[in-house]
């Protein structure tokens, strides 16, 4: 089967098992995003329309979602977004949250918007080398500043791996969470937001997705419990 229908059907099956319990469903839409390079690494790209994925070890994509108004308990989620072009070549994508310090969690989104090379960052902007530019570096979970936004200290493990991907534009792709801990334990933290980030590890191009500035911005979908 196609992976594409599998993860089709996976969303399908979510919804019709929400209809079935009566559980809740939130729908939240990204609070912010952006993307870095290494070779623009003091470079935002903030607002512009799209962000970039690619089989490339210098670029990240950060979407990150404000969980402080659930208040009820999380019990699975699905990180959803629109592909923005057509490449012929699947991708491999990996999907991981960034570790929540005070630092992390408070990134800038920017005003960067000049496409795929980006704008010099202004100050509190968030690039490749700072969460906020130009004095607060990219920490790892012990809060210790890592060199930039590829160094594993600043990931967890993933909570996707998608191999391999049909990349055709205006398609949506939905990545279950399944690791409901993650999330409930950043709810019911001082840091009530969550940052995934997405890069490849297979293809050929730049992979575009929609970002909060379009019309199409990425959500999460959340299953909430059902109150007793």
């Amino acid at each position: 089967m196609n992976p594409n229908n599998k993860i089709f059907l996976s969303g399908l099956i979510l919804a019709m098992l929400v209809g079935m319990t009566g559980a809740e469903e939130q729908i939240l839409k990204a609070s912010k995003d952006t993307f870095g390079r290494s070779n623009k690494q003091n470079h935002n790209s903030g607002a512009n329309e799209y962000l970039l994925i690619a089989n490339a070890p210098n670029i990240r994509t950060l979407i990150a979602f404000d969980l402080s108004g659930i208040t009820k308990e999380i019990t699975h989620a699905e990180l959803r977004f629109r592909s923005h072009n057509t490449l012929p070549d699947k991708i491999s994508m990996q999907v991981a949250p960034m570790v929540n310090t005070p630092h992390n969690v408070a990134w800038g989104e920017g005003g960067g918007a000049l496409g795929a090379q980006g704008q010099n960052a202004r100050l509190g902007e968030a690039c490749y080398t700072y969460s906020s530019f130009r004095d607060i570096p990219w920490e790892s979970e012990e809060g210790k500043p890592v060199a930039h936004l590829s160094d594993s200290n600043l990931w967890k493990s993933p909570v996707a791996v998608l191999d391999p991907l049909d990349w055709q534009e205006k398609g949506w792709i939905s990545i279950p969470i399944n690791d409901s801990t993650l999330l409930e334990d950043i709810r019911n933290s001082k840091m009530q937001t969550i940052t995934f980030g997405l890069w490849g590890k297979k293809g050929k191009g730049l992979y575009l997705i929609s970002s909060n500035n379009s019309p199409w911005p990425p959500e999460l979908h959340l299953q909430l419990k059902e109150e007793e």
